[in-house]
């Protein structure tokens, strides 16, 4: 249980970045890309190679923040293109991505099901990318967030626990997640399902995987 509980991440919902870059106004600006991509860090802990969800790949020339060396991280970025395409990192923040538990591992203290919002979603570099909104008093609030794996009727299905433990709902933040989806085997054209408990209507979202 030790190992469940290692992997069931505990975590503040991530403010969202303005993912503006100021710029003189007779500077020339490059194109902005933003959305949730692949990172891969060099011997120094730095992003050197960003990958977006739809197939394409960029050296980065610099704007990353130090991370661990070698590694691959899924995040939400803002990034300018030069005319050699080369990206530099405007702003960054990390996602929630792990290999989701099965639902029947998760104790049950864990399965709370406060309310959250769905601001987005799809299927996209192997990955199904949600932005969820929860509710908070203030930026000190904590809450709880996690999300589990279960085969219902022959398709794969998450679900997404929050526990607000009784905050009260004044304001919004974000939270981006990135559930990789390798290791079920999906093939092309096959179904994946989303579900949770909404403020105003519970979700239950159907993806095709491609």
């Amino acid at each position: 249980m030790k190992r469940i509980a290692s992997v069931l991440v505990l975590m503040a919902a991530v403010c969202i970045p303005a993912l503006l870059s100021c710029e003189d106004e007779n500077e020339p600006v490059g194109t902005i890309l933003s959305g949730f991509m692949t990172g891969y860090t060099d011997a120094d802990g730095y992003i050197s190679v960003l990958n977006d969800d739809f197939g394409n790949q960029y050296m980065v020339s610099g704007g990353s923040e130090q991370l661990r060396p070698d590694s691959i991280y899924r995040i939400v970025a803002s990034v300018e293109l030069d005319e050699n395409k080369t990206a530099k990192i405007q702003q960054m923040v990390p996602t929630l991505s792990y290999v989701a538990p099965e639902t029947d591992v998760v104790p049950d203290t864990m399965r709370v099901t406060d309310p959250v919002k769905i601001e987005g979603a799809y299927i996209g570099g192997g990955y199904l990318n949600v932005n969820v909104v929860v509710k908070v008093k203030n930026e000190d609030s904590r809450h709880s967030f996690i999300y589990a794996h279960t085969t219902s009727a022959g398709a794969d299905r998450f679900v997404f626990y929050h526990n607000a433990y009784g905050d009260e709902p004044v304001y919004s933040k974000h939270i981006y997640i990135s559930i990789p989806l390798y290791g079920y085997g999906l093939a092309k054209n096959s179904k994946v399902f989303l579900s949770c408990k909404g403020y105003e209507e519970d979700y239950d979202m159907e993806f095709t995987y491609k």
